[in-house]
């Protein structure tokens, strides 16, 4: 099954290693759904993944907050009340073949891949490696505090890298000797998530960042993977990086909001 990030065994798994409290649940109908324990409450990132809608089953959980992975009206039947809309994510099919892909670009982004190409750009990647690719952490931390925004602690990297080596990989951009960008994700089999990325001006003028895209939704898709997650789109906030998302070819989906269910529920 198809499951995002936030509902995958081996994240969990990372979670609690850093020291967050995971429990597994079964609901009848979904995945089993992974759930954080905040301040005596269940919360479900992302979840439950349902198979076949059951109330019921989510009604008698230890669910109190979940942002829903799947819109429909069962949180609504359990007992539960939106707090939050919806947002959206962007996400690349990896079923087909390269010329599927790119026949799905947008006609700017494309234009600005084959920009990346006349750079003669050298793409690699390699496992993370914390000794090698702590300039990568360091460049996302500045560009953090420039941009005024926060993202999820680099323990989860460190610890992901720990417990599944194989899974996060850091794809890199060179012109000449010099790493002009790069982009580092986490994969969950058969779903694999961008997870940060970083470029300077050298990288911008080259579109660096077009050609690793394509260059790894073509390596994860030859590896069988069939999803590459993006990340939420934001279009108020954060308009050309969504751009850059969408252009991509990748579908925007709806996530099912964020919701609670009071005790009395």
């Amino acid at each position: 099954m198809e499951l995002p990030l936030q509902q995958h065994p081996t994240f969990g798994t990372v979670l609690g290693l850093i020291g967050t409290r995971i429990e597994r649940i079964d609901l009848h109908g979904a995945a089993p759904t992974q759930i954080i324990r905040r301040f005596g409450l269940g919360f479900a990132p992302r979840g439950p993944v349902w198979v076949r809608e059951n109330p019921d089953a989510l009604r008698n959980s230890p669910i109190r907050v979940l942002n829903a992975e799947q819109p429909g009206q069962i949180y609504r039947q359990a007992g539960f009340r939106q707090i939050m809309t919806a947002a959206y994510v962007a996400e690349l099919d990896l079923r087909g073949t390269p010329d599927t892909r790119q026949a799905k670009l947008h006609g700017k982004w494309r234009n600005a891949w084959r920009k990346s190409q006349r750079c003669k750009l050298k793409l690699h990647q390699t496992r993370f490696d914390p000794a090698l690719h702590g300039w990568l952490l360091q460049a996302d931390r500045d560009q953090q505090q420039a941009k005024r925004f926060r993202a999820l602690p680099h323990s989860i990297i460190h610890a992901y890298a720990a417990i599944s080596p194989r899974d996060v990989i850091v794809f890199t951009a060179k012109q000449k000797h010099d790493v002009i960008a790069a982009m580092l994700f986490l994969q969950h089999s058969p779903v694999v998530t961008y997870h940060l990325g970083c470029t300077g001006e050298t990288g911008r003028v080259c579109n660096a960042h077009h050609a690793l895209l394509l260059h790894a939704a073509d390596h994860f898709a030859e590896n069988g993977f069939t999803r590459l997650d993006l990340g939420t789109v934001d279009t108020e906030n954060t308009p050309g990086l969504a751009r850059f998302k969408i252009g991509s070819g990748a579908t925007v989906r709806p996530l099912g909001g964020t919701w609670l269910r009071l005790p009395f529920a």
